[in-house]
């Protein structure tokens, strides 16, 4: 049995152990674990799918007599592992227990060669691969990397074999990608077919090959908000790849005619401005799927990284499909990207009608519990009560029908956030989707929201600056930070960093709402109610929530009544949550109306709800009973 122990680090799921340090990181972060655990973990690590007895532990660890209470000292031990792991006894995935026996690891692990400090570890050089994983007759991975041909060495002798293999793991690293290839950029393809309204197909398979790329752990794929900023630019490739930071960027063209699409793509090294590689497709869209694979994979095979079993075959994948049904998801996802509330109502039409002629079609199925969840939440435009069902049950559809779709992972993570108050259902989804697709900076920015509503501030901050570095010029990352500010009491740093984000976009209306509330927070009222002002126009229930709460803690009755009427009238046409109202009377200083809305809000499952322990807005009412009484209900 080929022990763990050899290689120096080992993934199982989201997590990483470095046998070198002794850490355990969770999707690159370092979590907190002890000794004595980790020594559990890693002698399990050592025998996946067997069972180890509770004496070989016994021996291997007890026998220093340092714990002379050895069953409360390991069953202590696997307790803080299945914490950490957040792996349950009744149904595990990480740690089986064998009654009065002992413990069984069932989960794969993937041998790994560490990375440094905050980047993903990388899988072990080949000669770590014992030499019965190979196929007969063929190619070893020494042999398709430069450093031998087929799987002989066995028989010129062990001296030899471990001679080959320290030199295969000093150069893996510089070999694996000659040109120093780890991260990428997909500029949008142009759209060649001679019609504009064909322009939404064309930014579609853009999002369609991004999210291909992305799936592969070890590269860095820019996401979708930051590169289509770059359509139909006139910048050379060494300032997009500056302003990205990238090392390649991938340029090409879309030409449908008919039932026919043809693809051009090309590679350049971005760093030289030089063309590495180009390639022309052609398929049916029946054949769509199959198309955007084989794209992705062949720029994959020519930066050279290294895929996984998992990552080969999602790209390889070969399912016919509707291209009615396509076509209205493509339309759909263009809709959707404008996150506003009426191209998210017509995006739920086309999702709607991709999911009708294409039951099967996965995709369709997690875009529409997206976008529903979203309406309800982010957006904010419907009532959570009339959405949430259907987003939950367009999750569920999507994971039956593909159990291992990154999208439908994320969906379902906000719909156990911001509805079910699931706390650890929605991190459990959250790294899923993750693990699925490390290069969605939408899930990683989502994913710091839910580290932010549990007071985990310097985690938010962490997985932001992620969502940040695979989306560098995305205003959502820039403004959640000023969101992740003002929760984190430092409403200095929210009016800074939104004025940043006002000097990036000075459209983006919207971080004007952070500038008030950073306001706010300060007591500068003025300052504050001038900032909500400037969202009058684009924000109607921010602005009238915001200027009524602002007049209300001011301790100006009659303007924060005159706002407050403004506010009741919109709500008889449009949606506002329950939490407007609350607000505004625990600014008022009245208690007992501010509850009646809380309650409202409970009711509901009001999205907002999740903010109630680190929005200040509720400071006046922390001391209240009600208020520790509905805090308990919440889950906090």
């Amino acid at each position: 049995m080929d022990q763990a122990g050899d290689s120096p680090a080992i993934r199982f799921g989201v997590f990483e152990a470095d046998l070198r340090t002794g850490e355990l990181r969770k999707a690159g972060r370092k979590v907190q674990i002890q000794e004595q655990p980790f020594c559990v973990l890693v002698s399990l690590l050592e025998r996946p799918g067997e069972l180890v007895t509770r004496d070989e532990l016994r021996q291997k660890l007890w026998q220093s007599g340092t714990f002379v209470d050895f069953d409360t000292g390991l069953n202590k031990a696997i307790t803080k592992i299945r914490d950490v792991l957040e792996d349950s006894a009744s149904s595990p995935r990480f740690i089986e227990t064998l009654p009065k026996r002992g413990y069984r690891f069932i989960a794969p692990i993937e041998k790994m060669t560490p990375a440094p400090e905050g980047r993903a570890a990388s899988p072990a050089p080949p000669a770590a691969i014992p030499s019965e994983a190979q196929p007969s007759g063929a190619e070893s991975p020494r042999g398709a990397f430069g450093y031998g041909g087929r799987a002989k060495v066995a028989a010129a002798g062990l001296a030899v074999l471990l001679l080959l293999a320290g030199i295969a793991w000093l150069r893996w690293p510089r070999e694996r990608t000659p040109a120093g290839l780890r991260s990428i950029a997909v500029l949008p393809l142009d759209n060649l077919s001679g019609d504009s309204d064909q322009e939404y197909f064309a930014d579609g398979l853009t999002d369609e090959l991004i999210t291909d790329l992305a799936q592969i752990h070890s590269l860095r794929v820019i996401s979708r908000t930051s590169v289509m900023q770059f359509k139909h630019t006139k910048k050379n490739l060494p300032t997009i790849a500056t302003e990205l930071n990238v090392d390649a960027v991938v340029e090409g063209s879309v030409v449908r005619s008919g039932n026919n699409v043809r693809v051009t793509a090309q590679l350049l090294d971005a760093r030289q401005d030089r063309h590495l590689w180009a390639a022309s497709y052609e398929r049916e869209m029946a054949d769509i799927i199959g198309l955007q694979g084989q794209v992705a994979k062949a720029i994959a095979d020519q930066v050279k990284v290294k895929l996984t079993p998992e990552e080969d075959a999602r790209l390889a994948k070969q399912r016919p499909t509707n291209p009615e049904a396509y076509d209205a998801l493509l339309k759909g996802r263009f809709l959707w990207n404008k996150r506003n509330p009426a191209a998210a109502e017509k995006a739920i039409d086309y999702f709607r009608q991709a999911a009708g002629k294409e039951p099967g079609n996965a995709p369709a199925w997690a875009a529409l519990a997206g976008c529903y969840a979203s309406l309800g939440a982010d957006i904010g435009s419907a009532d959570p009560a009339k959405v949430v069902p259907e987003a939950r049950a367009a999750a569920a559809r999507a994971l039956e029908l593909d159990s291992n779709l990154a999208e439908a992972h994320a969906a379902l993570a906000k719909i156990k956030l911001w509805y079910d108050w699931d706390w650890t259902g929605a991190e459990r989804e959250f790294l899923r989707a993750i693990e699925l697709n490390p290069n969605d900076s939408a899930t990683h920015l989502l994913y710091s929201h839910y580290f932010q509503v549990r007071k985990r501030f310097g985690e938010a901050l962490e997985e932001n600056r992620r969502a940040l570095n695979l989306a560098p010029l995305d205003i959502l990352g820039s403004v959640h930070l000023a969101w992740l500010y003002c929760d984190s009491r430092d409403g200095d740093r929210a009016v800074k960093q939104s004025k940043r984000v006002l000097e990036m976009d000075p459209a983006f209306t919207g971080a004007h709402l952070w500038v008030a509330r950073g306001y706010e927070q300060q007591g500068k009222w003025p300052e504050a109610i001038a900032a909500y002002e400037q969202t009058r126009d684009s924000y109607s229930v921010g602005y009238l929530a915001g200027v009524a709460h602002a007049w209300a803690a001011s301790g100006n009755r009659r303007q924060a009544d005159v706002a407050l009427a403004k506010l009741k009238e919109f709500s008889k046409q449009n949606y506002v949550s329950p939490l407007a109202f609350a607000e505004y009377y625990a600014a008022r200083g009245d208690r007992d109306r501010a509850f009646e809305w809380l309650e409202k809000g409970y009711r509901q499952r009001a999205p907002g709800l999740i903010d109630l322990e680190v929005n200040y807005v509720w400071d006046t009412l922390r001391t209240d009973p009600r208020f520790h009484s509905l805090e308990r209900r919440i889950g906090f």
